[in-house]
């Protein structure tokens, strides 16, 4: 399986053979964005938080980078979590309450055998496809999997052989610069591939995954997440601390809104040794909101040093936004 991504090369053929790339606007309107509230997810099992998504019936539900991993596949952290978004918004509930998702450990290991898996699971994104379903994009192994709220199973829908099919160059960030973010449009995937290369891949869903075209975002150098509301994308690049506005028919980006100030707070940023390092990670955008995940994979705060837990930054969304 390693052979399916290490070799692959982005001959003159396979340039040929990419998506068409759609390039967001330059000149976009730009707004800063207003900090309502900041809250810290304090639960057995929150260890590194990274996708995020709510659903129509008012749950929040998020995604661990952190899962099972070879050779044995134990289940030692949960990879799908939740928690009503009231009890985030409501200014009497300081630690609102996150529960896992049940996932069987025999899940993991038999899907871990029917997919050739080679490492650890690394859900770095999740979007509600339906009321019953969650999709969840795993970077190591580019598999898109799909997660049933009734049953509690958990399937492969696609793996690198589709989400790469004619886009090589989709593997060159080998394990660790993938998928993170993802989205659904009707009948339309948008995957956010964080890194060498930075842009949005697009799917058309006809029964079957194909290739459409590629977004990529001017003055972004990584994206970490993706939604969608009202028709538009959005998607959010951490080092710069931005959140995109997105015609997804053209690629075009409306708008950016921006929380640089909050981001960089001693208040909210977690300790990291490269000064540029942003810990945004997952989005939602959906009524008069906009949430940002955030996660120092097991760093403080730099504010306070007894301070390690994921944080969810919820900001006023602007009318025009």
């Amino acid at each position: 399986m390693a052979d399916r991504f290490f070799r692959y090369t982005l001959s003159v053929t396979a340039l040929f053979l990419l998506p068409h790339i759609l390039t967001a606007a330059e000149k976009a309107d730009t707004l800063r964005l207003k900090l309502l509230k900041a809250v810290f997810l304090e639960g057995a099992g929150v260890y590194n938080l990274s996708g995020m998504a709510l659903s129509a019936d008012g749950w929040l539900y998020l995604s661990d980078d952190n899962g099972p991993a070879p050779p044995g596949w134990e289940v030692e952290n949960p990879v799908l979590l939740r928690l009503k978004v009231d009890s985030l918004i409501d200014p009497k509930i300081a630690v609102p309450h996150i529960e896992a998702l049940e996932i069987g450990q025999d899940a993991f290991a038999r899907l871990a055998k029917q997919t050739g898996k080679m490492f650890k699971y690394d859900l770095e994104g999740v979007a509600v496809a339906d009321k019953n379903r969650l999709w969840a994009i795993d970077e190591r192994d580019r598999l898109l999997l799909e997660y049933d709220l009734s049953t509690g199973s958990l399937t492969c829908l696609a793996g690198p052989e589709e989400l790469l099919k004619g886009q090589d160059d989709l593997a060159s960030g080998r394990i660790n610069n993938g998928f993170e973010g993802i989205t659904v449009i009707g009948k339309r995937l948008f995957l956010a591939h964080e890194m060498f290369p930075n842009l949005i891949a697009s799917y058309r869903l006809n029964g079957k995954l194909e290739p459409g075209p590629r977004i990529t975002l001017e003055g972004s150098s990584d994206i970490n997440g993706l939604d969608s509301d009202r028709g538009f994308l959005y998607a959010l690049a951490r080092t710069g601390s931005m959140i995109y506005k997105i015609n997804p028919e053209n690629g075009q980006t409306s708008t950016v809104a921006e929380f640089r100030e909050t981001a960089d707070s001693s208040a909210y940023r977690y300790q990291n040794p490269r000064e540029y390092y942003r810990n945004s990670e997952g989005l939602a955008v959906k009524g008069g909101y906009i949430f940002v995940v955030c996660d120092g994979n097991g760093k403080f705060i730099l504010g306070n040093p007894d301070q390690r837990a994921p944080l969810v930054l919820i900001f006023k969304r602007p009318e025009t936004f």
